[in-house]
């Protein structure tokens, strides 16, 4: 009996001694990517890139606490200077005549900057491939997907024929890619057209099919890859 006694009670100080070594579960948190400055809160917009550095304006701050890295509060509220990933004095710019979007320095994009934009300043802005007016594209760049171009279309025929292809192409919402040889191969696809801003979307190959998601999943046809030469 006294054997038993003795094994409780260190059972029990182990059972004490782990509580008090992890007294609180963290919480993970799914951040969207998200800027605050000025009083307004943007999100990256991954359809968007700037159609030209000359089109980044003043610098507007600077990036003051990474929430990502130091917040596990589900209840956090963001303030001023808060950014999901970047890192602290990263530096935040404007863009010339749309106080509705700002920028910020990424070697990783096109053009060199991810661009971030606030819904509190005009809710209307479509950057949907479906809402984009098309008759204002004179200009279409085409990359692989390490973001090395491979074609620059200026031609208005070649344009026309290239948006034509894309806008010909058949939704099939239930298509499922071959993965045999592994994932569908990735590449770009930007459209300029008189904006501050190009409309950026990927296309995917899987060997056979080439397909993208302008909005439903949508099979384009192959005559597309001679673009792509």
């Amino acid at each position: 009996m006294k054997k038993i006694c003795i094994l409780l009670i260190c059972s029990l100080i182990m059972v004490s001694c782990n509580s008090i070594s992890q007294p609180f579960s963290h919480t993970i948190i799914d951040w969207v990517d998200f800027v605050k400055i000025n009083g307004k809160e943007y999100e990256a917009l991954y359809s968007v890139i700037i159609a030209d550095p000359k089109n980044i304006g003043e610098k507007i701050g600077e990036v003051k606490f990474k929430v990502s890295d130091n917040v596990s509060n589900p209840s956090y509220r963001t303030k001023d200077g808060d950014a999901a990933f970047w890192n602290k004095g990263t530096e935040i710019f404007s863009v010339i005549d749309r106080e509705d979007l700002i920028a910020i320095q990424d070697k990783n994009s096109i053009n060199g900057y991810r661009i971030y934009y606030s819904r509190s300043e005009d809710s209307n802005f479509n950057y949907h491939y479906k809402d984009i007016n098309l008759e204002t594209i004179n200009k279409i760049e085409l990359y692989d997907g390490n973001t090395i171009l491979i074609n620059t279309l200026k031609n208005e025929t070649e344009i026309n024929d290239l948006l034509s292809i894309l806008n010909e192409g058949t939704v099939s919402a239930s298509f499922s890619p071959n993965t045999t040889h592994g994932d569908p191969a990735t590449y770009q696809i930007v459209l300029y057209g008189e904006e501050k801003i190009g409309y950026y979307y990927s296309l995917f190959f899987d060997g056979n099919v080439w397909f993208w998601h302008p909005w439903d999943t949508s099979i384009i046809s192959n005559e597309i890859e001679l673009y792509f030469n």
